[in-house]
């Protein structure tokens, strides 16, 4: 059952199809883009970023350069070594509530947060109004939260603002000032029971202080009203960017409509050389993939990007799938989940500057129920291999995670479910090696909270997570600070 996130949500009637399975158990077959896809979504020299290093993907590593001056006596050499295993040690992490801006309007909610690579600023997005009157809103903290600047509109007035929490909107920022936000914006047609949406882009060139015109990501706005939602974004080296989305098209496969499980969507791709200004042409990707589920993305040193979305496979099986673009779907880990419906339990994943690929997501089937975290090399990861369980237990509504970007203090998540997986809010930090749980944090008073989003940068002690909470009916923002202590 999809989970309205306001008062006064509307929703169409939720859809899905069956596929064919893959036998994969490993995600080295994952290829390259191939050069036609490249040169399909070239956009013209006029649109492209100068070539240079951005913040995003490729900050600096907090160890910077270690050289050794001289020789290396065995006193110097235990002190070397006491400082290694100081260094590799972590104190217990805790946590600050924060007050976070006000917008108009009785709600707030759907909230993304990132970390300004340059300065370590919070930036934050998100939805407020009421009914008849929704946008999408930006501030910006030079305090670490303590306190916000005058909160900025940046979709239009009047636009219909897509009101899901798994599909509300991210935020992207690279080290030279650009900061830029995805949304989905709804469409509600007469006499159509489904609503139809577009994937909307706006940036800022000033770090936020103003913003320009959206662009739509979509190119066949002009053929007729389709699904475009449950977006993921990612920022390659040269600062363009990549989205991939749910579609209402056809995917690159062109499978047969077999409708005897429901009908899915399709994954598709475009590229932005000049961050999100223009788009260039939507590229099909994969076929049935289950509605509902938001598509993660990540980009590479190398510039070579991972998408991860849920797959539907025959007899309704529902599992979390990587692929590079052009390339087979693999299982994450044959799960095995079987779900009538679309399970509203999207993925999400980052590629760390020590080139591991760390993911993390839900399942709900029966003796698996949980929140599950993998670590690998992407061209080595073994499916097969069990997971890290973060969280064990079942509920509806499924519980949802986030991951943010990993550093020394290891991987950084957040779950809207206490440790047994009840009602709550657990920030859980995975050891660097990704190999075991560090730590698991149950934040006080967050009963109702839903769709974390974890906002974080590997040069920073610290990190921030926002969330929505369900009272009463109504929908808050809520937003705190993790403090890490390494």
């Amino acid at each position: 059952m999809r989970r309205p996130w306001f008062s006064h949500a509307r929703d169409g009637p939720t859809r899905s199809i069956y596929d064919a399975g893959f036998a994969d158990s490993s995600i080295a077959s994952i290829q390259r883009p191939r050069p036609e896809l490249t040169r399909s979504m070239r956009v013209p020299p006029d649109r492209r970023p100068h070539r240079h290093r951005r913040g995003v993907s490729s900050s600096r590593s907090v160890w910077g350069d270690l050289r050794l001056v001289g020789p290396v006596t065995a006193p110097g050499l235990a002190l070397l070594l006491l400082l290694t295993l100081a260094g590799c040690s972590h104190a217990p992490s805790t946590y600050a509530d924060l007050t976070p801006p006000t917008a108009p309007g009785p709600e707030s909610g759907a909230p993304t947060v990132e970390i300004d690579p340059r300065n370590g600023d919070a930036l934050l997005a998100w939805v407020a109004g009421g009914p008849g009157e929704w946008r999408l809103w930006f501030s910006r903290s030079h305090d670490r939260g303590a306190t916000w600047s005058a909160p900025v509109a940046v979709s239009p007035p009047g636009e219909p603002i897509q009101l899901d929490l798994d599909s509300s909107p991210i935020l992207v920022c690279d080290d030279e000032r650009h900061v830029g936000i995805a949304w989905s914006t709804a469409v509600y047609l007469p006499g159509r029971l489904e609503r139809a949406s577009d994937v909307r882009f706006a940036r800022s060139t000033d770090g936020g202080r103003s913003w320009g015109p959206p662009a739509t990501v979509n190119d066949d706005v002009a053929t007729g009203p389709a699904q475009h939602s449950h977006f993921g974004l990612g920022l390659y080296p040269d600062g363009s960017l990549l989205a991939a989305w749910l579609d209402d098209r056809p995917g690159a496969e062109r499978l047969d409509a077999d409708v005897s499980e429901g009908v899915d969507a399709s994954v598709h791709v475009a590229r932005s050389m000049d961050f999100g200004a223009h788009w260039g042409a939507n590229v099909a990707q994969w076929s049935r993939a289950c509605r509902d589920c938001r598509v993660a993305v990540a980009v590479d040193m190398m510039g070579q990007p991972l998408i991860s979305f849920r797959k539907h496979y025959p007899g309704q099986i529902r599992d979390v799938v990587l692929a590079r673009l052009e390339g087979p779907a693999v299982r994450a880990y044959p799960d095995g989940w079987v779900a009538p419906e679309a399970p509203h339990a999207g993925t999400s994943l980052v590629l760390s500057r020590d080139g591991t690929l760390r993911s993390v997501w839900y399942t709900g089937a029966p003796g698996r129920a949980g929140v599950w975290f993998r670590q690998d090399l992407p061209e080595l990861m073994d499916s097969t291999r069990t997971p890290l369980a973060l969280i064990r237990g079942g509920r509806e509504p499924v519980i949802t995670s986030d991951i943010g970007k990993a550093g020394m203090s290891g991987s950084l998540i957040a779950c809207d479910a206490d440790t047994t997986g009840g009602d709550g809010l657990t920030l859980v930090r995975v050891r660097s090696n990704g190999r075991r749980v560090e730590e698991r944090i149950v934040v006080a008073g967050a009963q109702g909270a839903s769709y974390p989003y974890v906002g974080s940068i590997n040069t920073r002690r610290y990190a921030f997570v926002a969330w929505t909470e369900r009272r009463d009916g109504m929908s808050k923002l809520r937003l705190l600070r993790w403090n890490l202590h390494r």
